[in-house]
């Protein structure tokens, strides 16, 4: 969807008798930007009223009414102030206004709906519709003073611009139900090739007959947003989210410039290729190769020889310098708009962490890659001294343990750097494992002296003396290989059924007593989820095969299925979906997790530490969280009332699982 505003006129308000979404007559829209005359034309008498094209809007204040004679006595003020058109589109399309607003309803509508960057009925909404309301009323007041400098863009404006918008009958007055129409229904589209409809444009790209090579843009509505006077010939809406379209013309088909989503022209083309990077940047890209980045709209030259960019994960880019045959690669991370946050002086830049905002770095130093960590206001916190610093991925954020980072400086030796970049303690001591998840653990390490493996805690000191070096990494690796599956293999026991195993074996009272636990004591629902449960059962191909060390524990899941799944009771989240705890509302449809916020999130945490969060949340409200079956890497979670957790620990054990309660 491309955020749009729109004026449009109606007999009545939402709310009044006669109302009629299918009777509102479109005046006037403009992509990207709510133009000055459509809020002057609002103007002192804007109310706030709900919209009901809009979902959220059924019964929220979303946009502004005016009544439609406010308006016609504005444009007449206004139109008093101008100087005399010029020309003839000026004269046309001042007439068009002019006939437009005599021809209108009742009641005039601002819909900025798209271009306010929040949910409708939130604070945030409510604020930012005020404000435009406040900025109506003040343009109103200086129309009645006969103010031109608070009016001069739109007094300097042309016949069709950012002040003023786009005048026609034809206006989309409905902005949500922009689509693609039958081309025979539209008579602006007769005559013409239409070569595709263009969604991330909302536009069809046409061609001339006879001229096959020359395109062109139209909206639904008949707005010309590439002309065909314009000889295009190469067209990219890749970048129309971005708000860019990038092209190049008949005339100079290997310069490409840049044109924003209402066809003004952003960019010429110059020589060369475009890479459109974010709302507000873009690389140009010279035949020889080199590179540089421009800021948009306005094309400033923001830096000289780059040529990589990269959005990472933490919302920033990683911009890498162009270098010489002697020199290596060095790049540094800009925002959306390109503002440096980290100079083009590193090797590597991994990405932020979102609550302490540190990231690891790296340079080449001695034919070495070192880490180093660095904040988002570019200060170098720990210098690029150590072998390692701990972190889930290559390219996530250092993980945290009790505020502190564990590295390995360049000499071998463990430690644990503060968040300002600080050594806890001087580091003595190598790690006694190379792999970093067994030499920290969650509040000490495995270090060496004197060939002997030691714990120590975080502040250097040593705790106790544990066996020689390898002796302990020989135990360490076997523990590895018997997680992993890489010792002896053992016969692997029968464990799936057919769905007339499990209904041969289902015990319909002991089913009914486990979905009245994770149905938070609902009988009457219970025995709905066990009907469905066992009806899906029975009708089932019966080829196919359910997991579970026992029937009865396959049969536990299906009904645990049918609590999540169907009535919206539990949820499935793997060991990684970390970033699905926050939204645990949205798996389990439960009021007391509708508030649920996870304050104490740290970089690093796991997803166990994010269900502690949830159960800590569920604690006041007599909830708790359970897990079905635990010891893997599947969390099948569910809620069960506080006086019900013994007796859920007591049934899921009768059937073989291994129930967590937390």
């Amino acid at each position: 969807m491309i955020n749009t505003a729109a004026l449009f006129s109606t007999a009545f308000l939402p709310g009044q008798a006669g109302f009629d979404t299918d009777a509102i007559t479109g005046l006037a829209e403009w992509r990207l930007d709510t133009p000055m005359l459509f809020k002057l034309l609002i103007g002192a008498d804007a109310q706030a009223v709900a919209w009901p094209i809009y979902d959220d809007g059924e019964d929220c204040l979303c946009v502004l009414a005016a009544p439609m004679v406010q308006a016609q006595a504005s444009w007449q003020a206004l139109s008093a102030l101008m100087d005399r058109p010029r020309d003839a589109a000026s004269i046309s399309a001042r007439s068009a206004i002019s006939a437009l607003l005599a021809g209108g309803q009742p009641w005039i509508i601002l819909d900025s709906v798209q271009l306010i960057p929040y949910d409708i009925d939130t604070p945030e909404y409510a604020a930012a519709l005020d404000a435009q309301r406040a900025e109506a009323q003040a343009l109103h007041s200086a129309l009645l003073r006969g103010d031109r400098e608070a009016l001069a863009s739109l007094l300097a404006a042309g016949a069709t611009s950012p002040a003023t918008g786009y005048w026609s009958a034809t206006a989309d007055a409905q902005l949500a139900d922009v689509e693609e129409l039958e081309g025979e229904d539209l008579p602006f589209l007769q005559g013409l090739e239409v070569r595709k409809w263009l969604e991330d444009a909302l536009c069809y790209e046409v061609a001339a007959l006879g001229q096959p090579d020359i395109l062109g843009l139209v909206t639904p509505y008949g707005r010309w947003i590439v002309p065909l006077s314009l000889n295009v010939t190469t067209l990219g809406v890749y970048h129309a989210h971005d708000s860019w379209i990038t092209f190049a013309t008949a005339e100079a088909p290997d310069a490409h410039g840049v044109l924003d989503l209402n066809g003004t022209m952003v960019l010429p083309p110059a020589p060369g290729a475009l890479n459109v990077i974010s709302p507000h940047l873009v690389q140009q890209i010279d035949r020889d190769g080199a590179s540089r980045l421009l800021r948009l709209p306005d094309g400033t030259l923001l830096f000289e020889s780059v040529y990589y960019f990269r959005q990472r994960d933490d919302g920033y880019i990683d911009i890498q310098r162009q270098t010489h045959d002697d020199e290596r690669n060095v790049c540094g991370v800009i925002d959306a708009t390109g503002k440096v946050v980290l100079p083009t002086a590193y090797s590597s830049v991994q990405d932020f962490g979102a609550k302490k905002k540190i990231a690891i770095v790296s340079q080449r130093i001695d034919d070495r890659f070192l880490f180093g960590l660095a904040n988002k206001q570019g200060e170098l916190l720990a210098p690029c001294q150590y072998e390692t610093i701990d972190s889930a991925t290559t390219s996530s954020p250092p993980r945290l343990r009790k505020n502190l980072i564990f590295a390995i400086d360049a000499q071998g030796r463990a430690c644990m750097l503060t968040l300002d970049g600080k050594q806890a303690f001087t580091p003595l001591y190598p790690p006694a494992h190379h792999l970093r998840g067994v030499a920290v653990q969650s509040d000490f390490l495995y270090v060496v002296k004197d060939g002997m493996a030691w714990t120590m805690d975080f502040t250097g000191r040593l705790l106790e003396q544990l066996d020689t070096v390898d002796n302990f990494k020989a135990a360490i690796t076997a523990q590895l290989s018997e997680t992993m599956g890489l010792g002896k293999k053992k016969a692997v026991p029968r464990n799936s059924f057919t769905p007339a195993q499990i209904l041969a074996r289902a015990d319909r009272e002991q089913l009914h007593a486990m979905a009245t636990l994770l149905l938070l004591g609902d009988a009457e629902l219970a025995a709905r989820c066990v009907d469905i449960t066992l009806e899906e059962l029975a009708e089932d191909d019966q080829e196919e095969e359910y997991e579970g060390d026992t029937p009865a524990a396959a049969c536990f899941f299906l009904l645990w299925c049918t609590a999540a799944d169907v009535l919206g009771h539990g949820a499935t989240l793997d060991w990684k979906s970390v970033d699905e705890v926050p939204h645990i509302h949205l798996h389990i449809e439960l009021p007391a997790l509708r508030d649920f916020r996870w304050a104490e999130r740290e970089d690093g945490d796991a997803l166990d530490d994010g269900l502690a969060a949830i159960a800590a949340h569920l604690a006041p409200h007599q909830l708790h969280l359970v897990n079905m079956n635990g010891g893997e890497d599947t969390y099948y979670l569910g809620v069960v009332r506080a006086q019900d957790a013994e007796a859920f620990s007591k049934v899921a054990l009768q059937a073989a699982l291994r129930p967590v309660v937390y």
